[in-house]
C-alpha cells in the first residue's frame, strides 16, 4: 500500500514536471518566433533596464563585455541544474560500446570470422535498442537548457542589435570598424566582440563549475 502510494506520488511529480518542461519550451518558442516581430518593442522595454548599465559602462564595448559575463554565468548554472548529467554520461557510455563494436566488427570482417561478426552484429543490435529506448528523453535533456537560455538571452540580443552604436573600434587584423556594421556572413561586429568575450569567458566558467560537455 505504501510502495503504491509512492509510486503514484512519483507518478504525479514526473506529470509536473514534464507539464512546466513542456511550458517553458512551449514559452522559448514563442520568444523565438513570435518576437521577432516585435523586436523594436521588446528592445525598448529592455533598454530601460540596459541604457542604464551602458551609461555607467561609459561605451558599448565594455557594456557588451558585461552582458558577455552575465550571459556566460547564466548559461552556465541553467545548464548545470537544468540537465540530467546521469543521462548524459549514459549517452557517451552507448557511444563508447558503439565504437568499441565497429572496431570489433572491422577486425571481424578482415579476419572472415562469420561467427564472431554475428555475435558482434547482435550486440550491436542490442546497445542501439537500449539507447532508442531513452532518446527522446535524451534529446529533450539537450533541448531543456536551450529553451530557458533563449527566453533570457534573446531580449538581450535584440535589445544591443537596435542600441549597437556607429561608434568606431580598431579589430585586431580587422582594423577600423563600424561596431554596427556587418563582418562575413552579416555578423555585426558588435555580436563579434559579443563572441570573442563571451567564448572564454563560458570555458572558465564552466571549468570552476565542474560542468562537464553534454556532447
Amino acid at each position: 500500500m505504501v510502495l503504491r502510494r509512492v509510486n503514484e506520488a512519483n507518478k504525479k511529480k514526473e506529470l509536473v514536471k514534464s507539464l512546466v518542461d513542456g511550458a517553458i519550451m512551449g514559452l522559448a518558442l514563442f520568444v523565438m518566433f513570435g518576437s521577432l516581430m516585435y523586436r523594436k518593442e521588446i528592445s525598448s522595454v529592455m533598454n530601460v533596464a540596459l541604457s542604464p548599465l551602458a551609461s555607467i559602462a561609459g561605451n558599448f564595448m565594455l557594456t557588451v563585455l558585461i552582458l558577455a559575463v552575465l550571459t556566460a554565468a547564466y548559461t552556465s548554472l541553467i545548464q548545470k541544474y537544468t540537465t540530467n548529467w546521469e543521462l548524459m554520461e549514459k549517452s557517451k557510455e552507448f557511444q563508447k560500446r558503439l565504437k568499441e563494436l565497429q572496431k570489433e566488427y572491422i577486425e571481424a570482417k578482415r579476419e572472415n570470422n562469420k561467427h564472431r561478426l554475428k555475435r558482434i552484429e547482435k550486440k550491436r543490435a542490442e546497445v542501439m535498442s537500449e539507447q532508442a529506448r531513452f532518446s527522446g528523453e535524451l534529446m529533450r535533456q539537450q533541448i531543456k537548457p536551450m529553451a530557458y537560455i533563449l527566453i533570457i538571452t534573446l531580449p538581450i540580443f535584440f535589445w544591443m542589435w537596435e542600441y549597437a552604436p556607429g561608434e568606431m573600434v580598431i579589430f585586431p587584423l580587422l582594423g577600423t570598424k563600424k561596431l554596427s556594421d556587418f563582418f562575413i556572413f552579416k555578423i555585426p561586429y558588435w555580436l563579434l566582440w559579443y563572441m570573442i568575450c563571451s567564448l572564454p569567458l563560458a570555458a572558465v566558467i564552466r571549468r570552476v563549475l565542474g560542468i562537464k560537455s553534454a556532447m
